[in-house]
């Protein structure tokens, strides 16, 4: 007998919905094939095997020709319930679900290295999942998981415990695993071959409960016993995927829950603001006692530069005397210290002085930072594209006017690396920035080094805190102005994490240098008071239509710009109903014109079936984000 099986292919980004094909073997819903498409092999989910018999009139009402399966070995199913979250995320995202599919599963999975084994349907009331939420420092909200590990095993269940990055994994493990060593199941993208096989077998062995701590990609592995989830360092960006179909990972984690009856714990030192607004009206429980307030052993002290004397002419100095009396008593007395540079390379802008244009990426339009290399003795300067990743040696002279005066502009971390050698020359100063740090190995020996030489400086971007696991003596946030002048409509609440972050991280003293000042955020920091800030930012919120009161759905284009506005055009007419408002990108150019179409949706009317149908229709070129950081 011949069957017609009907497939989802698993590819990236996939805009196709089903695929249909024949063959001589019914395979269950469910099952991972290998198909032909186009001039591969991909994988592909069964979602529908008939007779070919049972199919005649379809088949010969069809346009195009069927086309024969060829031979599968060692057929796997997906566990249901990875199939059924990806169906309700399908209901939130404007994609198919063969991408969503693609963005859940483990690369080894993917590509037909590992199996996840299949686990049968779960039934389920139709009620959202129980959430709570642990509000704390690092070692306070670990006290609270811990107990509540202890009380999922003392039931026979198992507990997936989700952290942002492979950084975080080891503390975790450092601090859970104590008395639960033959419990412990750890994913992490570093895993070599033989430790991930290892890892595999250790999940799907059902004698005993676990607890299974991993990154948001080994997540969605299922075995039955899961009963509870940890989500800690929620605000994280990380939860949010980089790729289409741009999902965020805390929606998807909400999905396997109500799809699994599994309970939900959030933790961070700041939970998201949406998190928060969901704690105050009820919808989501509270883990423990929610504080009003954060204590903490460091002291919050802004520095403020003296800017009274200060001319064009006047060479421009990072560090205050003040700050640089401080790091180098600190040095004196065998101390640690951390200083934090929201910028790298050595400037995130470069410009002519003379005819005031910037130097920009001609493929994406962003204006390039400059960076500075080492190849042996000779020093390199190179222009670096933050969106494309494009590197170019750096030009003398304006590509515009011809001008030999281009000038940095904003301070990078190579600019303040370069200041402390000179101001203080004694100093060991470890760099930890994108240029050093490529590899979660090489941050690891960046980080050995740091900790096993006493009175040393590790100078590191926001890609370090993960990697502080020991406080330091001291922190210096370098420029207050550059930590708050973040292009996202979440800035206020970033900035106010990152202050009660390096506070946690801080034995001592945290210093923040600034030009402008102080307002409320810093106070607040100053203070702990977290309950104040989350009043003031739901207020505006509120008022202004963001986040957790609306949708925000971002579409974003680039052409030239008589194609990037007829490409508006057309989306004017299938979203008008919508109210879209459209903008050009603050780095557009002439040749390279980048458009946005914001459209705001009440949180009421979401998900909304109709707009996604239409934005699932549209072309891949153009990207579509739901609740983006950044909309500009």
């Amino acid at each position: 007998m011949m069957y017609v099986i009907e497939v989802i292919p698993l590819t990236r980004g996939s805009h196709i919905d089903t695929l249909t094909y024949y063959g001589a073997t019914a395979y269950d819903p469910g099952s991972i094939i290998t198909v032909p498409l186009r001039s591969k092999q991909v994988c592909a989910l069964v979602v529908d095997t008939r007779p070919v018999s049972a199919a005649k009139t379809a088949v010969r009402a069809a346009t195009f020709s069927l086309k024969k399966l060829p031979e599968q070995h060692d057929v796997t199913r997906l566990p249901a319930s990875l199939i059924e979250t990806a169906k309700v995320l399908k209901k939130r995202y404007p994609a198919q679900l063969g991408a969503i599919l693609f963005a859940l599963l483990p690369p080894e999975v993917r590509d037909g290295r590992m199996v996840a084994q299949y686990t049968a349907p779960v039934s389920h009331a139709d009620i959202r999942p129980e959430i709570d939420v642990a509000q704390g420092t690092y070692d306070d909200r670990f006290v609270a998981y811990r107990s509540k590990i202890r009380e999922v095993f003392a039931h026979r269940g198992s507990v997936l415990f989700v952290v942002p990055t492979s950084a975080d994994i080891e503390q975790a493990k450092h601090i859970l695993s104590h008395g639960i060593e033959d419990r412990l199941v750890v994913f992490s993208p570093t895993l070599s071959k033989k430790r991930l096989e290892a890892a595999y077998a250790d999940f799907y062995d059902l004698t005993t409960a676990k607890l299974i701590i991993t990154t948001p990609t080994h997540a969605y592995l299922d075995r039955h016993d899961i009963t509870h989830i940890i989500i800690d360092q929620a605000r994280s960006r990380y939860y949010t995927a980089k790729t289409r179909p741009y999902l965020d990972h805390r929606e998807a984690f909400k999905a396997l829950a109500y799809i699994t009856n599994r309970t939900i714990t959030i933790g961070d030192i700041l939970p998201r603001t949406e998190d928060e607004h969901l704690r105050r009206t009820d919808v989501y429980a509270t883990l423990g006692e929610h504080p009003k307030r954060l204590t903490f052993s460091s002291d919050l002290t802004p520095i403020t530069h003296d800017t009274a004397d200060s001319t064009q002419a006047t060479a421009f100095t990072l560090c205050t005397e003040r700050t640089r009396s401080i790091i180098t008593d600190a040095l004196k007395q065998k101390a640690r210290i951390f200083m934090y540079a929201a910028r790298r390379g050595m400037a995130p802008v470069v410009a002519c002085v003379d005819c005031g244009t910037v130097v920009r990426d001609p493929e994406s339009g962003t204006p390039y930072s400059l960076l500075k290399t080492h190849n042996g003795s000779e020093e390199q300067r190179w222009f670096l594209s933050s969106v494309s990743g494009k590197r170019v040696r750096a030009a003398d002279t304006c590509s515009h006017c011809g001008s030999w005066r281009l000038r940095e502009r904003g301070i990078g971390i190579q600019h303040i690396e370069q200041e402390l050698k000179e101001h203080i020359p004694h100093a060991q100063i470890h760099l930890f920035d994108h240029t050093t740090a490529t590899t979660h190995k090489k941050a690891q020996q960046i980080m050995s080094a740091f900790y096993d030489s006493r009175g040393s400086i590790l100078l590191g971007t926001h890609m370090a805190l993960p990697y502080i696991e020991t406080p330091v003596d001291l922190s210096i946030v370098t420029s207050h102005d550059a930590a708050r002048s973040i292009p996202s409509w979440k800035a206020e609440e970033e900035f106010f994490a990152l202050l009660l972050t390096l506070r946690e991280r801080t034995t001592e003293h945290v210093y923040l240098q600034t030009r402008s000042e102080i307002d409320e955020i810093v106070t607040y920091a100053t203070q702990g008071s977290v309950e104040q800030f989350y009043t003031d930012e739901l207020t505006l919120r509120e008022a202004l239509s963001y986040p957790p009161f609306a949708v925000l759905v971002l579409l974003t284009w680039q052409d030239t710009k008589a194609a990037a506005l007829k490409i508006e055009q057309t989306l004017q007419a299938s979203l008008h109903p919508y109210n879209p408002r459209f903008y050009s990108a603050p780095q557009s150019v002439a040749n390279k014109t980048r458009r946005h179409c914001l459209i705001r949706i009440t949180q009421q009317e979401w998900p909304h079936a109709d707009l996604l149908s239409i934005l699932r229709e549209l072309p891949p070129y153009i990207k579509i984000e739901i609740n983006p950081d950044r909309i500009v």
